[in-house]
């Protein structure tokens, strides 16, 4: 196993250890307008962070497009309560440092 790969599966283990949190969950009493607005991020949301596993396979193309996913659902976030806002957020943030980091190595390996 490369040491690039054995620090993205520890990195990973992190992630589902402290946030094992499912996106899909929906605050009690969320009306109903609101609760499809919700599940449109929440379903990105849980799209984007739900392929770190796999990061390794991605061409450098896909992480960037992945990077560029977690940034847009930065301003989606931020709009909820400030505990939604911190569990997502967090979780959002090692996602996206997870892809930049793979994106990294790869750049670096090909130097």
């Amino acid at each position: 196993m490369s040491k690039t790969r054995f620090i993205a599966t520890l990195f990973f283990m992190g992630l589902t250890a402290q946030f094992g949190v499912r996106a899909s969950d929906e605050p009690i009493g969320a009306a109903p307008q609101t609760a499809q607005v919700q599940q449109s991020w929440q379903r990105e949301f849980e799209d984007v962070c739900s392929r770190t596993q796999d990061a390794m396979t991605f061409s450098q193309a896909e992480l960037t497009a992945l990077i560029q996913r977690c940034d847009a659902l930065q301003g989606k976030i931020d709009k909820l309560d400030d505990t939604q806002k911190k569990v997502y957020m967090g979780r959002l943030r090692m996602c996206r440092g997870l892809y930049a980091y793979v994106l990294e190595s790869k750049r670096n390996e090909k130097k």
